[in-house]
Protein backbone atom coordinates (compact mmCIF):
# COMPACT_ATOMS: atom_id res chain seq x y z
CA UNK A 1 0.00 0.00 0.00
CA UNK A 2 2.72 2.48 1.06
CA UNK A 3 6.13 2.30 -0.57
CA UNK A 4 9.20 4.46 0.03
CA UNK A 5 11.87 4.14 -2.64
CA UNK A 6 15.29 5.68 -1.88
CA UNK A 7 13.71 8.72 -0.22
CA UNK A 8 16.11 11.57 0.56
CA UNK A 9 15.53 15.05 1.98
CA UNK A 10 18.23 17.73 1.94
CA UNK A 11 18.07 21.22 3.44
CA UNK A 12 21.00 23.59 2.89
CA UNK A 13 23.06 20.64 1.62
CA UNK A 14 22.46 18.80 4.92
CA UNK A 15 20.73 15.41 4.69
CA UNK A 16 17.76 15.06 7.06
CA UNK A 17 16.71 11.74 5.52
CA UNK A 18 19.07 9.62 3.43
CA UNK A 19 18.12 6.83 0.99
CA UNK A 20 15.21 5.42 3.00
CA UNK A 21 13.32 2.50 1.47
CA UNK A 22 10.61 0.27 2.96
CA UNK A 23 7.12 -1.03 2.20
CA UNK A 24 4.04 -1.13 4.42
CA UNK A 25 1.31 -3.60 3.50
CA UNK A 26 -2.38 -2.87 3.98
CA UNK A 27 -3.54 -3.51 7.53
CA UNK A 28 -0.07 -3.43 9.08
CA UNK A 29 1.06 -1.24 11.98
CA UNK A 30 4.63 0.02 11.55
CA UNK A 31 6.51 1.87 14.28
CA UNK A 32 9.27 4.40 13.55
CA UNK A 33 11.72 4.55 16.45
CA UNK A 34 15.09 6.17 17.00
CA UNK A 35 16.81 8.93 18.99
CA UNK A 36 16.04 12.62 18.72
CA UNK A 37 17.16 14.01 15.36
CA UNK A 38 17.00 10.62 13.65
CA UNK A 39 14.72 11.98 10.90
CA UNK A 40 11.47 10.32 11.97
CA UNK A 41 9.23 13.40 11.92
CA UNK A 42 10.82 14.63 8.69
CA UNK A 43 10.04 11.26 7.12
CA UNK A 44 6.41 11.52 8.25
CA UNK A 45 6.14 14.94 6.59
CA UNK A 46 7.54 13.46 3.38
CA UNK A 47 5.04 10.60 3.50
CA UNK A 48 2.10 12.94 4.11
CA UNK A 49 3.19 15.23 1.28
CA UNK A 50 3.92 18.24 3.49
CA UNK A 51 7.55 18.14 2.34
CA UNK A 52 8.82 17.40 -1.15
CA UNK A 53 11.53 14.79 -1.44
CA UNK A 54 14.96 15.81 -2.69
CA UNK A 55 15.36 12.36 -4.17
CA UNK A 56 13.39 9.13 -4.40
CA UNK A 57 9.62 8.68 -4.22
CA UNK A 58 6.82 8.08 -1.75
CA UNK A 59 4.08 5.99 -3.39
CA UNK A 60 0.55 5.29 -2.19
CA UNK A 61 -1.10 2.40 -4.01
CA UNK A 62 1.57 2.64 -6.69
CA UNK A 63 1.12 6.37 -7.38
CA UNK A 64 3.52 9.12 -6.21
CA UNK A 65 1.91 10.84 -3.22
CA UNK A 66 2.53 14.30 -4.71
CA UNK A 67 0.33 13.43 -7.70
CA UNK A 68 -2.67 13.10 -5.43
CA UNK A 69 -4.70 16.30 -5.06
CA UNK A 70 -4.97 17.71 -1.53
CA UNK A 71 -8.60 16.60 -1.36
CA UNK A 72 -7.92 13.06 -2.59
CA UNK A 73 -4.95 12.78 -0.26
CA UNK A 74 -7.10 13.89 2.68
CA UNK A 75 -9.63 11.19 1.80
CA UNK A 76 -6.94 8.51 1.95
CA UNK A 77 -4.46 9.72 4.57
CA UNK A 78 -5.03 11.15 8.04
CA UNK A 79 -2.27 12.70 10.17
CA UNK A 80 -2.28 13.00 13.95
CA UNK A 81 0.55 14.89 15.69
CA UNK A 82 1.70 14.91 19.30
CA UNK A 83 -0.13 18.22 19.84
CA UNK A 84 -3.46 16.77 18.72
CA UNK A 85 -6.13 19.42 18.28
CA UNK A 86 -5.46 22.95 19.41
CA UNK A 87 -7.72 24.14 22.27
CA UNK A 88 -10.02 26.26 20.11
CA UNK A 89 -13.40 27.33 21.53
CA UNK A 90 -15.43 24.93 19.37
CA UNK A 91 -17.49 21.97 20.48
CA UNK A 92 -16.29 18.37 20.40
CA UNK A 93 -19.08 17.59 17.93
CA UNK A 94 -17.98 20.29 15.48
CA UNK A 95 -14.32 19.33 15.83
CA UNK A 96 -15.07 15.70 14.99
CA UNK A 97 -17.37 16.73 12.12
CA UNK A 98 -14.39 18.46 10.50
CA UNK A 99 -13.18 14.98 9.59
CA UNK A 100 -15.99 14.72 7.04
CA UNK A 101 -14.89 17.83 5.09
CA UNK A 102 -12.61 15.97 2.61
CA UNK A 103 -15.66 13.96 1.52
CA UNK A 104 -17.92 16.97 0.94
CA UNK A 105 -18.19 18.96 -2.25
CA UNK A 106 -17.55 22.70 -2.32
CA UNK A 107 -20.26 24.47 -0.23
CA UNK A 108 -21.95 21.11 0.46
CA UNK A 109 -23.52 20.80 3.89
CA UNK A 110 -23.17 17.74 6.11
CA UNK A 111 -25.86 15.15 5.45
CA UNK A 112 -27.81 12.96 7.85
CA UNK A 113 -25.42 10.16 6.90
CA UNK A 114 -22.43 12.32 7.87
CA UNK A 115 -24.05 13.07 11.22
CA UNK A 116 -24.73 9.37 11.80
CA UNK A 117 -21.09 8.53 11.09
CA UNK A 118 -20.01 11.19 13.58
CA UNK A 119 -22.41 9.94 16.26
CA UNK A 120 -21.23 6.35 15.73
CA UNK A 121 -17.60 7.41 16.17
CA UNK A 122 -18.41 9.51 19.25
CA UNK A 123 -19.95 6.39 20.77
CA UNK A 124 -16.94 4.21 19.83
CA UNK A 125 -14.49 6.69 21.34
CA UNK A 126 -16.57 7.32 24.48
CA UNK A 127 -17.17 10.98 23.62
CA UNK A 128 -20.95 11.01 23.26
CA UNK A 129 -21.50 12.63 26.63
CA UNK A 130 -18.83 15.25 25.87
CA UNK A 131 -19.97 16.29 22.40
CA UNK A 132 -21.27 19.68 23.53
CA UNK A 133 -18.16 20.55 25.55
CA UNK A 134 -15.66 23.03 24.14
CA UNK A 135 -12.18 21.87 23.15
CA UNK A 136 -10.53 24.57 25.25
CA UNK A 137 -12.08 23.06 28.41
CA UNK A 138 -10.61 19.57 27.82
CA UNK A 139 -7.36 18.06 29.03
CA UNK A 140 -4.59 17.17 26.59
CA UNK A 141 -5.51 13.50 26.73
CA UNK A 142 -9.17 14.23 26.07
CA UNK A 143 -8.28 16.44 23.09
CA UNK A 144 -6.11 13.64 21.71
CA UNK A 145 -9.12 11.31 21.92
CA UNK A 146 -11.16 13.92 20.01
CA UNK A 147 -8.38 14.08 17.39
CA UNK A 148 -8.61 10.30 16.92
CA UNK A 149 -12.38 10.54 16.58
CA UNK A 150 -11.95 13.24 13.92
CA UNK A 151 -9.50 10.97 12.08
CA UNK A 152 -11.93 8.03 12.30
CA UNK A 153 -14.71 10.12 10.78
CA UNK A 154 -12.33 10.99 7.96
CA UNK A 155 -12.27 7.24 7.11
CA UNK A 156 -8.68 7.13 5.79
CA UNK A 157 -6.87 4.07 4.52
CA UNK A 158 -3.58 5.21 6.08
CA UNK A 159 -3.15 6.80 9.52
CA UNK A 160 0.09 8.64 10.32
CA UNK A 161 0.76 9.22 14.01
CA UNK A 162 3.69 11.43 15.01
CA UNK A 163 4.40 10.83 18.69
CA UNK A 164 0.69 10.60 19.61
CA UNK A 165 1.35 9.76 23.26
CA UNK A 166 3.87 12.48 24.12
CA UNK A 167 2.89 14.55 27.16
CA UNK A 168 0.22 11.99 28.13
CA UNK A 169 0.17 9.95 31.33
CA UNK A 170 0.19 6.15 31.09
CA UNK A 171 -3.59 5.92 31.32
CA UNK A 172 -4.13 8.18 28.32
CA UNK A 173 -1.23 6.59 26.44
CA UNK A 174 -2.84 3.15 26.52
CA UNK A 175 -6.29 4.62 25.88
CA UNK A 176 -5.12 6.39 22.72
CA UNK A 177 -3.20 3.40 21.37
CA UNK A 178 -5.98 0.96 22.24
CA UNK A 179 -8.42 3.12 20.26
CA UNK A 180 -6.09 3.02 17.26
CA UNK A 181 -5.51 -0.72 17.61
CA UNK A 182 -9.24 -1.49 17.85
CA UNK A 183 -9.91 0.76 14.83
CA UNK A 184 -7.19 -1.04 12.88
CA UNK A 185 -8.59 -4.48 13.68
CA UNK A 186 -12.15 -3.41 12.86
CA UNK A 187 -11.46 -1.80 9.48
CA UNK A 188 -8.09 -3.05 8.19
CA UNK A 189 -6.58 0.40 8.64
CA UNK A 190 -2.86 0.79 7.86
CA UNK A 191 -0.91 2.63 10.58
CA UNK A 192 2.53 4.21 10.64
CA UNK A 193 3.47 5.79 13.95
CA UNK A 194 6.47 7.54 15.48
CA UNK A 195 7.00 6.48 19.08
CA UNK A 196 9.75 7.37 21.55
CA UNK A 197 8.55 4.81 24.08
CA UNK A 198 10.14 1.56 22.92
CA UNK A 199 7.96 -0.55 25.20
CA UNK A 200 4.78 0.86 23.66
CA UNK A 201 6.27 0.37 20.19
CA UNK A 202 6.90 -3.30 20.93
CA UNK A 203 3.40 -3.79 22.30
CA UNK A 204 1.40 -2.05 19.57
CA UNK A 205 3.41 -2.36 16.33
CA UNK A 206 3.67 -5.37 14.02
CA UNK A 207 7.07 -4.23 12.75
CA UNK A 208 9.59 -1.59 13.74
CA UNK A 209 11.94 0.61 11.73
CA UNK A 210 14.92 1.89 13.70
CA UNK A 211 16.37 5.14 12.36
CA UNK A 212 19.50 7.09 13.24
CA UNK A 213 21.01 10.17 11.58
CA UNK A 214 18.43 10.10 8.80
CA UNK A 215 19.02 6.50 7.81
CA UNK A 216 17.29 3.17 8.44
CA UNK A 217 19.52 1.16 10.75
CA UNK A 218 17.33 -1.92 10.92
CA UNK A 219 13.80 -3.13 10.12
CA UNK A 220 12.03 -6.09 11.68
CA UNK A 221 9.97 -7.36 14.58
CA UNK A 222 10.47 -6.12 18.13
CA UNK A 223 12.62 -9.21 18.79
CA UNK A 224 14.83 -8.26 15.83
CA UNK A 225 15.21 -4.62 16.83
CA UNK A 226 15.07 -4.42 20.63
CA UNK A 227 18.36 -6.08 21.46
CA UNK A 228 20.96 -4.78 23.87
CA UNK A 229 23.62 -4.56 21.17
CA UNK A 230 21.48 -2.67 18.64
CA UNK A 231 20.04 -0.21 21.14
CA UNK A 232 23.42 0.45 22.75
CA UNK A 233 24.86 1.37 19.36
CA UNK A 234 22.06 3.77 18.41
CA UNK A 235 21.05 5.26 21.78
CA UNK A 236 24.51 5.32 23.39
CA UNK A 237 23.22 3.58 26.51
CA UNK A 238 23.06 -0.07 27.55
CA UNK A 239 19.54 -1.18 28.49
CA UNK A 240 18.36 -4.34 30.18
CA UNK A 241 15.97 -6.38 28.03
CA UNK A 242 13.26 -8.42 29.77
CA UNK A 243 10.23 -10.31 28.46
CA UNK A 244 6.71 -9.00 28.97
CA UNK A 245 5.01 -11.35 31.45
CA UNK A 246 1.88 -11.91 29.34
CA UNK A 247 2.76 -10.87 25.77
CA UNK A 248 6.27 -12.40 25.72
CA UNK A 249 7.74 -9.47 23.82
CA UNK A 250 10.93 -7.55 24.68
CA UNK A 251 10.63 -4.67 27.13
CA UNK A 252 13.28 -2.15 28.10
CA UNK A 253 14.63 -1.39 31.56
CA UNK A 254 17.22 1.35 32.05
Amino acid sequence: MLSLQHVTKMIDAQPLVSDVSFDVEKGQCFGLIGPNGAGKSTLMKLISGVYDTTGGQVRLDGQPIKRWSHKKRAQRVSVLTQDGLSPYPISVLNAVMMGRYPHLKFFQRESDDDMKRVQDVLAITGLSNMQDQMLDTLSGGERQRVAIAKAMVQEPDLLLLDEPTSYLDIGYQTEVLNLVQDWQKRTGLTVLMVLHDLNLAAQYCDRLILMDKGEVVKEGTSDDILTTETLATVYQTTPEIVRHPTKNIPQILL
